[in-house]
């Protein structure tokens, strides 16, 4: 597992150095404590980012439009 220590930084050096571990055992090896699990970016994750925007973006936009057309309907 990828993570970092769980420790206080005043206890293990792993957690004040905020080093990276990458271990089998899912503890630290300096502390024996588990790791908090480390967000690992994907490539396309920023492409799924920006079109999962830009979808919401053109629903907001539809329901302003149906609702301006509503309103204008009515007078």
């Amino acid at each position: 597992m990828l993570g970092y220590c769980s420790n206080s930084p005043l206890r293990c050096a792993n957690a004040r150095s905020m080093i990276m571990l990458n271990q089998v055992d899912q503890c630290c090896s300096e502390c024996r404590l588990y790791l908090l699990p480390a967000q690992q970016q994907r490539d396309g994750s920023h492409v799924d980012q920006r079109v999962l925007q830009l979808a919401l973006l053109v629903m907001v936009l539809i329901v302003l439009a149906l609702v301006y057309i509503y309103y204008t309907g009515l007078a």
